[in-house]
């Protein structure tokens, strides 16, 4: 991943989902963060090397935070410690859905990001990558997290891993099918680009 703002498409476009450090309540109530009354790490890492990590503590009916982050006008460290509060909803099953509240905002979201502040995606005015994307490079972004999904590289070009330990054959039959449909898409559209190119080149 770049840094925020890189990469373009046609031009300048805005910061994306993906350019932010993100915290998804999902995978925090998968992992059993939400259970412990005790301070837990996520860490964020580039190329293998660590580059982020923010603490979080479930305090009941919210998440604390612990941080820090560099101010861009003095460029000096800060702490931050903040409350992330949730809201629920009701689930047809009798229970209650949890989701962070946005403390700028407070919209529902399942999602923050962050920078200096853990905001909602409309606060930080955040787009996905996907909307900027062509078709053909949507699907070589789905493919790339199917390989990621059953342990691979992430690289279109390199081949999928055999089935992970635990998974079900039928789930790793459709994924690998939906695989190999996504690269044939990414392989059509890319042919057709150069195609493009080279009728340019010869006017």
């Amino acid at each position: 991943m770049g840094g925020r703002g890189s990469g373009r498409y046609g031009g300048y476009r805005a910061a994306t989902c993906e350019d932010y450090h993100a915290i998804d309540l999902a995978w925090l109530r998968r992992k059993g963060v939400l259970k412990r009354l005790t301070w837990s790490r996520i860490t964020w890492s580039r190329g293998g090397e660590r580059v982020a990590s923010i603490g979080v503590r479930s305090e009941g009916d919210g998440l604390r935070l612990r941080y820090r982050a560099r101010s861009r006008q003095s460029d000096k460290w800060a702490e931050f410690n903040e409350f992330i509060p949730f809201t629920y909803t009701d689930t047809n099953f009798g229970g209650r859905r949890p989701w962070f509240e946005c403390p700028s905002c407070g919209r529902r979201c399942r999602v923050l990001y962050g920078g200096k502040r853990y905001r909602c995606r409309n606060c930080h005015r955040l787009k996905y990558k996907s909307q900027y994307e062509t078709g053909w490079r949507r699907a070589e972004s789905r493919a790339c997290r199917i390989s990621e999904r059953l342990g691979g590289t992430g690289v279109i070009d390199d081949p999928l891993p055999a089935k992970p330990k635990g998974m079900h054959w039928a789930t790793y039959v459709r994924l690998f099918q939906r695989h190999e449909a996504l690269t044939g898409e990414f392989v059509e559209g890319f042919h057709a680009r150069i195609e493009e190119f080279a009728a340019r080149a010869r006017r």
